[in-house]
C-alpha cells in the first residue's frame, strides 16, 4: 500500500506544528515503509505572504481560508498523488487542502479540533470576518465528511465532529497523540527529585492563553505558606517583569529560560535537565485543543497541574498523570492542590509512577500507530 502524508507544512521538518506531523509520519513509516511525504503543500512564498496579510489586517485576513487558494493547492497535490500512484493520504490538520482533495482521492482526516469548536474558543479565529469563518467551517466539514475515517486525539473534538458534522460513529476514532520527544532520548527510569524543594515548571509561548499570570499568583501564594518552591519559565516572557524582580529580591528562585529548541542538542540537554528535576508541570491553560507538553511531562514521570478545558482532559487524567482544576478555580485552590500533593510523599511518588505509566501505555506514538494503522488499512481497502 502506498500511503501519502500531507500537513500544512513539511511533515519531515520537526519544526512544523510543534513536531506533531514529524513524529506522526515517523510512526507511520515504521508500518508503511512505502510512504510518500508531501513536503511542499504550498509554494515558498505562501507562509510569508500569509503572515504579512494577517499582520497587516490585524488577523482579519487569513489566506488559508480563501477558496481560490484552497482549490488551486489541492488540485496541485492531487496531480502529485496520482503521479506517485498513492492509494490513500493521511491529511494532518490541513482542511483547506483536504476539503477539495477528498472529492477525488481517498483521505484520512486527522485533527485535534473542529472549526465549530474554534469559533468561540480561540480569539484568533473569532477575529475572522464571517465569510472566512464560514469558509473555515466548510473546509473542515467537507474534509471530515468526505474522509474514509477521522482520527481525533480527544473525545472533545470527536464529539464535535459527530454532533456538528453529523458523521457516522463508525468513521470517527479517538486516539491520543504521543509525546514529541525521540524515544531513545527519554530516560528509561525517571527518578524523583528530592523533597527539599518543589520545582514548578511552566512551558508555553502564549503567556496569557497558557495562564502565566495564574502561575505567578499561585507561586506567590505558595511562598506565603512558607513553602520551599521554585519556578522555571520556558517559552513565554512574563508580562509583569517588575513583579518577578520584586519576588527575586525577596529571595524567590525564578528562572526565565526563554524559547528552548528541543531539536538542537544543547536545547534538548537543557530541556531534559529541567524536566528531570521538575516536581510539577504547571500550565493552567485557558484554551488548549490538546496539550502535547502534558504528554512530554508524563514521559518524564512529571505530574501536570492544568485546567479542565478543551481537549486537555484527553491528555491529563485526574489522579493518573496530574490534576485538572476548573477554569474558575481560585488561586488558593491552585496553591492548595499543589501543596497537598507535594506534602504527601507517598501520594506524590505514586502519581509520578502512574504519570510514566500513562505515557508508556497511551501517550506515545507507537500506541497511536497500533490503533491508527488498522483503520488506515481498512480505509485503503
Amino acid at each position: 500500500m502506498r500511503l501519502a502524508v500531507i500537513a500544512s507544512g513539511d511533515p519531515s521538518d520537526i519544526r512544523t506544528w510543534s513536531g506533531t506531523p514529524y513524529f506522526m509520519t515517523k510512526a507511520l513509516r515504521a508500518h508503511f515503509p512505502d510512504l510518500t511525504v508531501i513536503r511542499s503543500p504550498f509554494p515558498s512564498w505562501w507562509a510569508p505572504a500569509r503572515r504579512v496579510a494577517r499582520k497587516a489586517s490585524a488577523g482579519r485576513l487569513d489566506l488559508a481560508w480563501l477558496k481560490t487558494f484552497a482549490k488551486h493547492h489541492s488540485e496541485k497535490i492531487a496531480r502529485t498523488l496520482d503521479k506517485n500512484k498513492n492509494d490513500i493520504a493521511v491529511c494532518i490538520a490541513c482542511s483547506p487542502i483536504s476539503a477539495y482533495l477528498a472529492e477525488r482521492f481517498p483521505i484520512i482526516h486527522v485533527s485535534d479540533v473542529t472549526a465549530p469548536l474554534m469559533r468561540d474558543y480561540y480569539k484568533e479565529f473569532s477575529s475572522l470576518p464571517q465569510t472566512l469563518a464560514n469558509n473555515a467551517v466548510e473546509f473542515d466539514a467537507r474534509s471530515a465528511r468526505s474522509a474514509q475515517a477521522c482520527l481525533y486525539p480527544t473525545r472533545w473534538a470527536a464529539d464535535s465532529a459527530i454532533r456538528d458534522y453529523e458523521i457516522d460513529l463508525d468513521r470517527v476514532s479517538v486516539i491520543p497523540w504521543g509525546c514529541n520527544v525521540e524515544k531513545d532520548r527519554i530516560p528509561d527510569r525517571p527518578g524523583c527529585p528530592p523533597f527539599d524543594q518543589c520545582n514548578l515548571v511552566f512551558i508555553g509561548v502564549d503567556w496569557i492563553r497558557k495562564g502565566g499570570s495564574i502561575v505567578i499568583d499561585t507561586f506567590e501564594t505558595l511562598l506565603s505558606y512558607g513553602a520551599p518552591v521554585s519556578l522555571e519559565i520556558i517559552g513565554a516572557s512574563p508580562h509583569d517583569p517588575e513583579r518577578l524582580n520584586t519576588l527575586r529580591k525577596a529571595g524567590a528562585r525564578i528562572v526565565e529560560r526563554g524559547f528552548i529548541n528541543k531539536a538542537d542538542s544543547r536545547g534538548f540537554a537543557l530541556f531534559n535537565s529541567i524536566l528531570q528535576s521538575a516536581s510539577f508541570l504547571y500550565v493552567p491553560t485557558r484554551q488548549d485543543c490538546y496539550g502535547l507538553v502534558f504528554a512530554e511531562a508524563s514521559a518524564y514521570g512529571v505530574p501536570s497541574i492544568s485546567t479542565r478545558t478543551g481537549g486537555v482532559p484527553g491528555v491529563v487524567e485526574n489522579g493518573v498523570n496530574g490534576y485538572l482544576l476548573e477554569p474558575n478555580s481560585t488561586i488558593e485552590q491552585h496553591a492548595k492542590t499543589i501543596w497537598e500533593i507535594w506534602s504527601d510523599q507517598t501520594r506524590y511518588k505514586k502519581l509520578r509512577a502512574s504519570s510514566r505509566e500513562r505515557f508508556e501505555s497511551v501517550l506515545n506514538w507507537d500506541a497511536w500507530l497500533r490503533h491508527a494503522a488498522p483503520i488506515i488499512e481498512r480505509a485503503a481497502a
